[in-house]
């Protein structure tokens, strides 16, 4: 199916000269919408075509990743668990009452194990108590995860736009637009979290490991908002109003965050007049429930 692209329409754009052009990911499917699909399909992939039983990921007690790698494995009749950070589940927030209901089983572990989730001695007595795991990082990240994104722009006409903006948690989604991106592309990723110390270093990790030599990109670290989870009401407010007013549908966690931020660098000039843009909605919708 041909990639949903809509044009947005503000009268801050219109005012600035600037187009913005909306790719409607978050329209793909009910449930896994968004990047959640691209970055999980190499590794449904692998596990196909692999001597695996099980499929183990990883993600907090509200993570996307999670819900939709729960709905998939689910469709796919898999064996599938959930290593979540944090101890205290109960009772099951909406995500994760999803998630068991889909079949999936929870293994909650401190902050402190999931933080060293690598060399945890107690996470790796989890992943060995199941039957040949494949292990699916945190948020579908990784050089799989990479390339899955990178096929967000498959069948998109890039040479009608000069900017492509998305949100950043793990900066997975972001290297992977890099990578499939043409030369006259200028990417901007805007982290939703305190990532100053090391985002940066992250894509230029996947990049190298990828052998893409683009330098077509950049991360803008001022519209986090305080955090990674973190609403102020003014962001509440902005993802109201962009409901109310354009009919467009946002998360606060994520994509409320990039779109304000994208405006925000059109009104002060940074995305200059004649340009277009083109905003890649990630979905994320369910985590605002």
């Amino acid at each position: 199916m041909p990639p949903i692209i809509e044009p947005f329409y503000h009268p801050l754009c219109e005012q600035k000269g600037v187009q913005v052009f909306i790719k409607r990911d978050d329209l793909i499917h009910p449930i896994i919408s968004g990047n959640k699909l691209f970055k999980l399909s190499l590794y449904l992939e692998k596990f196909a075509e692999g001597d695996y039983k099980t499929l183990i990921t990883f993600g907090g007690a509200y993570s996307n990743h999670v819900h939709a790698s729960a709905y998939k494995t689910k469709q796919l009749g898999i064996k599938s668990v959930a290593i979540i950070r944090g101890e205290q589940l109960l009772p099951l927030n909406p995500t994760l009452k999803d998630v068991a209901q889909w079949g999936v089983t929870l293994e909650p572990v401190s902050r402190a194990d999931y933080k060293l989730k690598e060399t945890s001695p107690r996470i790796q007595s989890i992943i060995d108590s199941y039957e040949k795991p494949l292990l699916i990082p945190e948020g579908g990240c990784g050089e799989l995860g990479v390339l899955g994104a990178a096929k967000m722009l498959e069948e998109v006409d890039q040479s009608k736009f000069d900017f492509v903006v998305c949100a950043c948690g793990t900066a997975t989604t972001l290297s992977g637009l890099i990578y499939a991106s043409e030369k006259h592309i200028k990417l901007i990723g805007v982290p939703v979290l305190k990532a100053q110390n090391w985002m940066d270093q992250e894509v230029t990790g996947y990049l190298d490991k990828l052998h893409c030599n683009k330098h077509n990109w950049q991360l803008l670290y001022d519209y986090h908002f305080g955090g990674y989870a973190k609403m102020p009401e003014n962001l509440l407010q902005f993802v109201t109003d962009i409901k109310t007013d354009y009919g467009l549908a946002l998360d606060p966690v994520y994509t409320g965050k990039a779109f304000f931020a994208l405006l925000d660098q059109i009104n002060n000039g940074q995305i200059e007049a004649g340009s277009k843009v083109l905003f890649v909605h990630t979905g994320g919708l369910q985590g605002a429930r």
